[in-house]
């Protein structure tokens, strides 16, 4: 059951990925725009300190092993790295920042087998830095309003797995296999992050 478990963990962890998005520039008129530190602290600010996102059921990954819902928390300690950079994209105002998360920021997922061992599967990055790019819109009484496109990865290091509730060789073989593919770790945690970040910026936007 422990060789189930680990492949159980991979198959899970490798569900989902995001897409990229094509940039054109076009002219686009920013006079009433003004974005600094402040305006992201603001959005960050908002952002729930975790968020439940993708199906919640228990699935089943393999024979005899299934898997809840996705947690991710830490959403708020992001920080801005450098100033923002404004642009178009098919005559579209935008603005992209860049921003880092440590490793305060971790996914983790329910677990269980038919045997009736549970735990959870835990990811986290000691430090991540994506690009986030927002959409202008049309300014209120409040000032410049942004909305979440999506998120593109740039680098991620320290990535870790660990899973609770299981026997010490299982998550043994979790961290010899997490530090033998480092490129498929951090396209699994490039993926997870794209989702959940997106996810709880939709929250806000509501």
């Amino acid at each position: 059951m422990g060789l189930v478990k680990v492949l159980g963990v991979f198959a899970f962890l490798s569900s989902a990925h995001a897409a990229m998005l094509s940039r054109t520039d076009a002219p686009c008129d920013f006079t009433d725009v003004y974005v600094d530190d402040k305006v992201f602290s603001n959005l960050v600010a908002k952002l729930p300190e975790s968020i439940e996102y993708g199906p919640q059921r228990y699935r089943s990954l393999l024979p005899g092993l299934e898997v809840g819902g996705q947690t991710f928390e830490g959403l708020r300690k992001l920080r801005l790295l450098g100033s923002p950079i404004a642009y178009c994209s098919n005559g579209t105002r935008m603005v992209q920042a860049d921003f880092l998360s440590d490793f305060q920021t971790q996914f983790w997922a329910p677990w269980k087998t038919c045997s009736g061992d549970e735990g959870r599967v835990n990811m986290l990055c000691s430090l991540t830095r994506f690009t986030f790019l927002f959409r202008v819109l049309p300014a209120t009484a409040e000032g410049v309003k942004l909305e979440f496109d999506r998120a593109i990865p740039v680098s991620a290091l320290g990535i870790r797995l660990s899973v609770e509730g299981t026997a010490s060789g299982v998550s043994a073989a979790l961290e010899v296999l997490s530090a033998l593919l480092p490129a498929f770790m951090q396209e699994i945690w490039s993926g997870q992050y794209s989702q959940g970040i997106k996810a709880a910026f939709q929250t806000i936007e509501k």
